[in-house]
């Protein structure tokens, strides 16, 4: 029998009602976000994914770069067109970072994962997922969210990384290969979870707490480096705000930051 295709793997384990379908699945693509966001101006609905094994423009966090092997790390972006007010769409990332920490958890982990503020999915201290959210507005009303892409980069199986990279995958932390479509079909049906949460106050309350919970260095000394910047911040962690900004206990009292790398390091 033959091994079913990726994007047939995804469909025969998928059990949401819209997250990650329709799927467009790529096997080279300049950025997903970018053919996310062509496709939602066209009309995709929410839930879409443009999936790709392999990406020549792939896009980080603060402009960083984004490369993952074909056919071993999991790669893509998803069209949201969330009913929340412009100041909470940074809990959206926030919230797909625990779906990522729900979708590997059923694996055996060294180690319970952890999310570095404010998306980012370690193992064992090393990243294994990273994530990006773009926005698009339109101008009737001011500012009116048309759509939000949500990109997704998980390092499934991947064996090798720079020396100068500190990251991990499913496969290193584990020691066995995880099947990628079964893996992308859980993450859609924890997303569609966290992200329907972030649309009622009394659970959008519980999923701050589960963020907080599961946070990297909470409780501990960080230094925030403001992108662009030569500008940092050492504070004590303390959790996230209303909005997802990080809240640090500083020398100078309580502060809240919606942007920064966050680092154990002083500058």
């Amino acid at each position: 029998m033959p091994t079913p295709t990726l994007p047939d793997a995804i469909a025969n384990a998928l059990a949401t009602t819209r997250m990650g379908t329709p799927l467009r699945y790529r096997k080279t693509v300049g950025s997903t976000n970018a053919e996310a966001a062509a496709w939602a101006r066209k009309g995709a609905p929410e839930g879409a994914v443009v999936l790709a094994e392999q990406q020549t423009e792939g896009r980080g966090r603060h402009g960083r770069s984004w490369l993952a092997p074909p056919h071993q790390a999991l790669t893509g972006s998803i069209v949201l067109r969330p009913d929340l007010p412009p100041d909470l769409l940074s809990l959206i990332p926030l919230a797909a970072s625990l779906a990522v920490v729900d979708a590997i958890t059923a694996y055996a982990l060294p180690q319970p994962p952890r999310i570095k503020w404010p998306n980012d999915v370690l193992i064992n201290g090393r990243k294994c997922c990273g994530m990006l959210l773009e926005t698009a507005t339109r101008g009737a009303p001011p500012h009116e969210n048309a759509f939000v892409v949500l990109g997704i980069g998980l390092n499934v199986n991947q064996t090798d990384f720079p020396a100068e990279v500190n990251a991990t995958s499913l496969r290193l932390a584990t020691g066995q290969s995880v099947p990628r479509g079964p893996l992308w079909a859980a993450l859609m049906q924890h997303l569609e979870r966290r992200y329907d949460a972030l649309h009622t106050p009394p659970e959008r309350t519980a999923l701050r707490t589960a963020y907080a919970e599961r946070m990297l260095h909470r409780g501990q000394s960080i230094t925030l480096h403001t992108p662009g910047t030569a500008t940092t911040h050492t504070g004590t962690v303390r959790g996230i705000t209303k909005t997802g900004a990080l809240r640090l206990d500083t020398p100078g009292g309580p502060m809240s930051f919606h942007a920064g790398e966050v680092t154990t390091r002083s500058a």
